[in-house]
């Protein structure tokens, strides 16, 4: 059986086969043992065939081997008489696709010249015009793309073809005319933007704009499985290349796309916009001189008129591509542009403020924003219209419309010429900044405005503080000294003026004293530095506290790089000094407030410059001292928690970015804080310390928090770790103090213990004396010990917690502190602000996977066969576990949990069990909500009992504002069916919600019964 028979024969029943023998036919032919001849002379018998779909497949069969055979197997002679077969196989009305594969495969085995290109292309319009007279797109896909990659590879040849026969684009035109298929529209745009861009089209331009254009716009929408991954989109793209491809289009173009610009539909408005944009950049400033004016008035509409935000901004980006295109010609047309835009603009601003001088504000922002030109004509053209305006104007609101205006052509102008940190699109040429003639008129309207006007004028004010700011940041505008006048009017407005309101001129001025400082940063050292520290004063005994403010502005300039050492050396200054001055302490609590944030908005500082900084020497070394002084140098603010806590913070912003070298001298004096006692005699190795030494661990948490792991502890890590568990459990402990141990004891097992003794390191602690596991000791200080070991474990992944989690959940059932274990579990989750990477704690990526694995299905088991008075103590730790939980990682067991987080909103008396519940039910309906459609009736009922305030439980707002939002998914998230009988119960019951005391919940049971309203209108539809 030859080659050919056995394809035909296998072709129905297994294509692999089929190719397998074409593969067998290349490699014969390869080797010499078939000749070309011969493998034509056995497909001639099968070309005559009178069946149409054979004469099909055997052309397939030679398309096959054509492309399997190897590069120069076949002589240029062999390849032209193959070409010729083919071609004349083309007339034949079957296999013009397998011809087309099989005239790609021999192009790709040896190039041909042009006259071959010709006599192909002539050949396939001459039998195969128009292509739509083949019904399947799997036919025409394989013609589309021989033409395409002829357009690709051979383009002088039939340039040269176009240009020497008259009537050959009108046939090439026509050649693709009714395509429908998005697959072949993709090929087919392709093609034709090649004549577009780069041939003489002539009198044909109309013909082949249309046969674009037709297609316009685009509504193609992809079938779900489609495995082509064509959107519409890609077919839009496509499109608009092809219609801004060439300006002969322009006298169709414009006049179509406008005709389409009046649509009701959005979409088709928004293709409109996109297109005149793509065609603007690509027409040439000549050809756009002539619509220029057109396309003004129409799409001016879509700005003063919006009616899409998105088709706004379309349009503001229409009428800056002019601009942008325009400004590349001749002064001329681009000047008669802007003068019609200048006109409408200015009438607008005369009724400022509206919507319309908002909408002009926009425009006139826009296009200043395009080039140094536009925006020069622009201000020559604007600005002495809006300062007469300014003046003349009676009304604040009028004055401050028209400053928001000129704020917005500052902010274009700083895009044109730039800032003082780095230039604009106009590289270094400030000194042509048309801004500059209006300087002095600019820095008198805004000053005097912020000044002048009263306090009750906020937005007023804040317009004037923003055209100051904006003012002193263009580039080469403004000399040091008139931003040396702002600064210090920005000075005065906060630390002079009273608090009005929300202090939003307050803090814009201390916003726009941080901005200024990233632009001229010496200049606010020189001129606001002296004047802020005048207003700190060494002790505030005088019971004065308007040194608020000051501090708040002072320490946010630290987030400015060339500030920031200066911001840190004047605050500890004046630090030491009110200790010095036995200042209050809430003074010291102020001032030491201010240092952290300073230091926390200069982290990265900190980090880049740590071993050249002195931070060390002077902050951390003074803090500590005066933290476990005794004498007369202790300051009084450091009896109390807070202050320590400010303290230790400070110490470990600073020292964690040390190396594990730098930090060994902190790490020896972790618990004696350079006090020159023996650390056996402080906490936590001595429980009968003194009392007030107890305080201190709250700065030594925060040190050890600092420290690398590298870095060694001043003990036997087991030592320390039993050490902090006694001591934690010490009932005068206050609050703070113990929840700084109990860190302590996460830190130290998370950094500290080898991946080997991490497997262990609880076993001291559960068989020793203090026997942690042992069911008849159990009490709430042994429970704190627990969770706080099993935190800085659980960060880990470690393997452990497969024994120890067991171990723990076995408590739940405990008759007397089930419920404590059960709300231990909401810390193991929760992010702590000290067990981070930044304090290099040790993290696994996988952790909270690996909690839920082992906790979540043992909980859901146990609590099936708890007694009824323990389940509670279930859902708790189970509310706990999936309140610090992705939701991504709950979804894969959420409908073994369901009823569970149902039952979770029963429970009295816990308002963040029923919160955390309510959060993955909420989640549930938009992720998975399959899962929640036949527990619909459960879950309506608890959450309209949660959502109003009853005699039995005082549910508070936080909760009942989330269950009326969850309530609102319902119908969003369910089958219609599902919720219909449901509707009456839910509007009739959230009516109560509609009186709560709370707004948010107000809010959220308006949106509810609308949304529950809906659903009947909806079944009254179907």
């Amino acid at each position: 059986m030859s080659d050919i028979q056995q394809y035909l024969l296998d072709y129905d029943r297994n294509k692999k086969e089929a190719s397998a023998t074409a593969q067998r036919s290349a490699t014969r032919l390869k080797d010499g043992d078939l000749k070309l001849l011969k493998l034509v002379e056995e497909l001639g018998e099968y070309f005559n065939s009178e069946d149409g779909v054979t004469r099909s497949r055997t052309m397939g069969y030679l398309a096959e081997v054509l492309a399997l055979i190897p590069p120069k197997v076949l002589s240029l002679q062999q390849r032209n008489l193959l070409c010729d077969f083919i071609l004349a196989r083309t007339d034949d009305g079957e296999g013009i696709g397998n011809c087309a594969k099989a005239l790609t495969a021999l192009e790709e085995r040896g190039k041909w010249d042009s006259e071959r290109v010709q006599k192909i292309m002539e050949t396939l319009l001459a039998n195969t015009n128009p292509l739509r007279q083949f019904k399947q797109q799997s036919e025409r896909y394989p013609v589309l793309r021989l033409v395409d990659m002829l357009m690709a590879k051979y383009r002088d040849a039939l340039r040269t073809l176009h240009d020497s026969t008259p009537d050959f684009l009108s046939r090439f035109i026509a050649y693709f005319d009714g395509e429908k298929d998005p697959r072949n529209l993709m090929v087919v745009f392709s093609i034709l933007k090649v004549p577009m861009a780069e041939w003489n089209i002539g009198a044909d331009a109309q013909d082949l704009f249309d046969a674009v254009f037709n297609y316009f716009p685009i509504t193609f929408r992809p079938p779900p499985d489609d495995p082509y991954g064509i959107t519409a989109q890609d077919l839009k793209d496509r499109l608009r290349e092809c219609i801004a491809s060439t300006s002969d289009f322009a006298p169709y173009a414009f006049p179509a796309l406008l005709d389409k610009l009046d649509s009701t539909s959005m979409n088709t408005k928004r293709d409109v916009l996109q297109t005149i944009t793509s065609a603007v950049a690509e027409y040439g400033p000549h050809t756009i001189s002539l619509y220029s004016i057109t396309l003004w008035d129409a799409l001016k509409f879509e700005i003063l008129n919006v009616q899409e935000e998105d088709l706004a901004e379309e349009a503001l980006s229409g009428l800056a591509a002019i601009a942008k295109t325009l400004s590349q010609g001749t002064p001329g047309p681009l000047n008669a542009y802007l003068r019609p835009i200048f006109k409408e603009c200015n009438e607008h601003l005369e009724d400022a403020p509206t919507k319309q001088s908002q909408a002009a504000a926009r425009i006139l922002h826009r296009i200043a924003n395009v080039s140094p030109d536009v925006t020069n004509i622009l201000l020559a053209g604007i600005l002495p219209t809006l300062f007469t305006l300014f003046q003349s104007a009676d009304a604040m609101a009028k004055r401050r419309g028209l400053l928001e205006v000129f704020v917005q052509l500052i902010k274009a102008n700083i895009g044109v010429y730039g800032d003082w940190r780095s230039p604009g699109i106009a590289g270094e040429q400030s000194a042509n900044n048309a801004l500059a003639q209006f300087r002095d008129q600019a820095l008198e309207v805004t000053m005097s405005g912020l000044e002048d006007a009263p306090v009750e004028q906020v937005s007023f004010r804040v317009v004037c503080l923003d055209g100051l700011l904006q003012l002193s940041k263009a580039r080469g505008l403004l000399t040091d000294e008139h931003i040396g006048k702002i600064i210090q009017l920005f000075y005065a407005v906060v630390v002079h003026e009273q608090s009005y309101g929300k202090d939003d001129v307050k803090n814009g001025a201390i916003n726009g004293l941080v901005e200024i400082a990233h632009q001229k940063p010496q200049v606010v050292i020189e001129k606001a530095f002296p004047a802020f520290m005048a207003q700190l004063p060494d002790t505030d005994l005088d019971g004065s506290s308007g040194y608020f403010s000051v501090l708040e502005a002072f320490a946010k300039l630290a987030s400015e790089d060339k500030v920031f050492d200066t911001v840190i050396l004047r605050l500890k200054n004046k630090f030491s000094s009110a200790v010095n001055q036995n200042a209050s302490s809430s003074y010291i609590i102020a001032l030491l407030s201010a240092i952290l944030y300073a230091l926390t908005k200069g982290a990265n500082k900190l980090e880049q410059n740590h071993e050249s900084s002195n931070h060390y020497q002077d902050i951390v070394l003074p803090l500590l001292q005066r933290t476990s002084s005794t004498d007369s140098s202790h300051p009084k603010a450091f009896d109390d928690e807070t202050t320590l806590d400010l303290v230790g913070r400070i110490c470990n912003i600073i020292v964690r970015s040390h190396s594990a070298e730098q930090q060994q001298a902190v790490a020896a004096e972790l618990y004696t804080l350079f006090r020159g006692t023996a650390q056996d005699e402080l906490p936590p190795f001595n429980l009968n310390a003194n009392p007030e030494t107890n305080r201190t661990m709250v700065v030594s948490t925060q040190l050890l928090a600092s420290l690398h792991k590298e870095t060694r502890l001043p003990c036997e890590i087991e030592l320390l770790v039993s050490s902090l568990a006694n001591y934690t459990q010490q009932p005068h402990l206050s609050a703070p103090v113990r929840s700084a141990s109990l860190r302590q004891i996460s830190l130290v097992i998370n950094k500290y213990y080898s991946t080997s003794a991490l497997k262990t390191c609880m076993e001291p602690l559960i068989n020793g004396p203090l026997e942690l596991f042992n069911a008849d000791k159990l009490d709430p200080p042994r429970i704190r010990v627990i969770f706080a070991c099993l935190k800085g474990i659980s960060l880990r992944s470690s393997p452990s917690l497969s024994i120890l989690y067991p171990h723990v959940l076995s408590f739940l059932s405990h008759p007397k502190y089930g419920t404590t274990i059960a709300h231990g579990f909401s810390t193991l989750l929760q992010p702590d602000d000290l067990l981070t990477k930044q304090n290099h704690c040790q993290i696994s990526g996988l952790h909270k996977q690996k909690s839920f694995a082992l906790l979540v299905p043992n909980i859901t088991r146990l609590f099936r066969e708890a007694p009824a008075d323990m389940k509670p103590n279930y859902l708790i730790a189970l509310s706990g576990i999936l309140n610090g939980m992705p939701f991504d990682i709950v979804m894969e067991e959420v409908d073994q949990l369901i009823l569970l987080l149902l039952q979770s909103l029963d429970l009295k008396g816990e308002d963040l069990v029923k919160e955390a519940a309510i959060a993955t039910l909420t989640s549930t309906l938009v992720e998975k909500p399959a899962v929640v459609e036949e527990h619909v009736g459960s879950l309506v009922t608890r959450l309209l009992a949660n959502s109003v305030i009853n005699k039995e439980t005082r549910t508070p707002p936080k909760v009942r504002a989330a269950a009326l939002r969850c309530l609102t998914l319902v119908p969003d998230k369910l089958k219609l069916e599902v919720v219909l009988p449901y509707r009456r119960q839910v509007c009739k019951k959230l009516t109560a919600a509609l009186d709560d005391r709370k707004r948010e919940v107000r809010s959220a049971a308006v949106k509810a019964r609308a949304r529950w309203l809906e659903v009947d209108e909806a079944g009254d539809d179907e």
